[in-house]
């Protein structure tokens, strides 16, 4: 037994300096051995890594960042433990793959170890070395919850297998983590990250010393943002709650530059930590250091890469199958209804009815109107109505003539020229009023003329609804072309056409009003900085506009007066009106009083002492005015 006990002592001390895990007063020393952390990048970065976690790393510090990875990658990150102790090594390998629906899929393992300690037996006599090795395997899953109102969380457990080995003796206990990340809505670049790290304790016996894993809560907030070609900052800050220690708090930056580069720095709770990145065509190379005052310096290295097709090309493959899928299934449904109105075709022309069988083939091309054999067929089809309708003629010039515009009217009908068809079939018809063909063609006509009528009506009024004045005024003409006779849209395109104007008018009128208070502005700017020559020319300007503008006036003689100085007439002026006024204002006469003092405003606007005098001769005048009206 105290061959076992020495060998744990032993092992804790090695431990306490490599992963800050020395058991303090109440602790137990239960804290997980593997509380360095995973990869390079993280440990540089001050172990601040739960709300980020957009690598395989994610394994160990946030489960549920698994579901940002975007590539599928792979990541080996191997420690020397500090200067004191050469052969104790900490390794980390972890496979994070995302799918499309399936949710993230992640594997890790974890080793820490040491050789060479000195093994005792009960009377203190060395028996030999023996090694020491802790490993922890990890499977993870992670997915986004379905409710994206109030933002994106994403949950993620993680099963994890811990396996303890002292010389001989060795035990196995499982594990559980679970992680959660959420985005919110209205903050981009923000992410909160919590992972529940051992919420469910590994427990594992080593002859008769049985010890679990305690729980370790991660709380984390971080901020990245994307500055284009390349440049990118990640900023995090993290607590870290064990149930039986001090709280850790952690802060962590990186910034990439050019997707190649990334410097890191960061603060895990007791130093300063650091590292470098550089990245290359999906493989990527870290460097971390962090060091601890009583065991040394220790500099993690990581290799990783990015296998397997990224997220966003299986995103763009599989848009582009639905797409091709959805072509695939509106070319057979457009293909069957070409086969159908073909067959009504068939049925027609059996049955004489060319006319209806011309209808049936035009919308058979409206599907496909590259389709040369229905084409055929319906150049068939107007040739045997020609033939039908010569033979109706009652004369071979009157024929003639019916055919040739008859035929005009066909060919404008197959286009879907209908104010055309329809002058050909009145042309007919003045030839041959009791035409049958034409008729019924001149009827077909109108009914598709009254459709189009009814369509660019209803389109006008939504627009006009809507303020889209020139848009509705270009439907009512259309609808004024096909149909000459419609009062209602004559009076619609005179009703827009004045709204039109006035809004032309009072938009030329707000924008004359809005220069001048923007040059008015920028009059008072330039005299509150001491521009006044540009102040003068900029109230010129003003007075173009508006020559009753009177604050512009005085401005100008303000910035006048600014220029040039009192000449010594003015201002003996100026003190014989002041006196003027002075002597007026002892005898309550207010009104001559102000006369007189407002003439000095003339010469000299900016006379402060005279418009207060001026404003206390007001004020006494209305208090007079106003005893004298009660």
């Amino acid at each position: 037994m105290m061959k076992f006990i020495a060998i744990i002592c032993l092992f804790l001390l090695l431990l306490g300096a490599a992963a800050d895990l020395c058991a303090q007063e109440g602790t137990g020393g239960t804290r997980s051995v593997f509380s360095v952390g995973a990869g390079s990048r993280a440990i540089a970065m001050g172990g601040a890594f739960t709300p980020l976690g957009n690598d395989p790393s994610a394994l160990y510090y946030n489960p549920a960042a698994l579901r940002v990875n975007r590539f599928p990658g792979i990541m080996v990150n191997h420690i020397q433990l500090f200067s004191g102790f050469s052969d104790a090594t900490y390794d980390f390998i972890g496979l994070a793959y995302p799918t499309l629906s399936a949710g993230s899929f992640g594997l890790g393992f974890m080793t820490v170890g040491t050789g060479s300690i000195r093994e005792f037996d009960s009377s203190s006599r060395e028996l030999g070395e023996i090694s020491y090795r802790e490993w922890q395997g990890m499977l993870s899953y992670a997915f986004n919850l379905p409710w994206k109102r109030f933002g994106t969380l994403s949950v993620g457990p993680s099963v994890k297998f811990l396996n303890q080995r002292v010389g001989d003796y060795s035990d196995t206990g499982t594990g559980l983590d679970v992680g959660f990340l959420y985005k919110p809505p209205y903050l981009s670049g923000v992410v909160l990250g919590v992972n529940l790290q051992d919420i469910i304790g590994a427990e594992t016996k080593l002859v008769s010393v049985t010890e679990k894993v305690d729980r370790t809560l991660m709380f984390g907030a971080g901020y990245s943002h994307i500055f284009g070609n390349g440049y990118a900052l990640n900023l995090a800050v993290q607590l870290d709650a064990p149930e039986r220690d001090e709280n850790d708090v952690r802060f962590g930056a990186e910034f990439t530059v050019k997707q190649m580069l990334s410097i890191r720095f960061g603060y895990d709770s007791e130093q300063i930590t650091a590292g470098i990145g550089m990245a290359w065509r999906g493989y990527q190379v870290d460097y971390g250091y962090f060091n601890r005052d009583e065991a040394g310096s220790s500099h993690p290295i990581t290799l990783s890469a990015r296998i397997g097709t990224p997220l966003e090309e299986k995103i763009r493959v599989r848009e582009e199958r639905r797409l091709m899928e959805e072509e695939r299934r509106i070319a057979e449904i457009f293909a069957a209804r070409v086969a159908e109105h073909v067959g009504a075709a068939e049925n027609y022309r059996a049955e004489g009815a060319l006319e209806e069988a011309l209808d049936e083939l035009k919308i058979a091309l409206e599907y496909d109107p590259t389709n040369e054999a229905v084409s055929e067929t319906l150049a068939v089809v107007q040739r045997g109505i020609l033939r039908e309708q010569e033979e109706r003629s009652k004369s071979a010039e009157k024929a003639i003539l019916i055919n040739q515009h008859f035929g005009l009217g066909l060919n404008y009908y197959s286009d879907n020229e209908y104010l055309l068809a329809r002058s050909e079939w009145r042309n007919v018809l003045a030839l041959d009023p009791e035409n049958e063909g034409a008729k019924d063609y001149l009827t077909r006509t109108n009914s598709k003329i009254a459709e189009q009528v009814s369509q660019h009506r209803t389109k006008a009024i939504e627009l006009e609804r809507s303020g889209q004045l020139a848009a509705a005024l270009g439907e009512w003409n259309v609808v004024s072309i096909l149909d000459p006779e419609s009062n209602e849209a004559r009076a619609a395109a005179e009703r827009i056409s004045r709204d039109l104007d006035e809004l032309r008018k009072n938009y030329r009128i707000a924008s004359e009003r809005l220069k001048v208070v923007e040059l008015f502005d920028n009059a008072l700017t330039a005299f509150s900085e001491g521009r006044y020559e540009e102040t003068i020319e900029l109230v010129n300007d003003v007075l173009k506009q508006r020559p009753d503008h009177e604050e512009a006036r005085a401005l100008r003689l303000r910035a006048r007066r600014r220029l040039t100085p009192l000449t010594a007439e003015e201002k003996e002026e100026i003190k014989r009106l002041y006196i003027e006024g002075m002597k007026h204002f002892t005898q309550d006469k207010y009104t001559a009083a102000i006369e007189e003092w407002r003439k000095i405003l003339e010469i000299d606007p900016d006379n402060e002492s005279v418009v207060r005098n001026i404003e206390e001769a007001e004020r006494r005048l209305k208090r007079v005015r106003s005893s004298e009206a009660d």
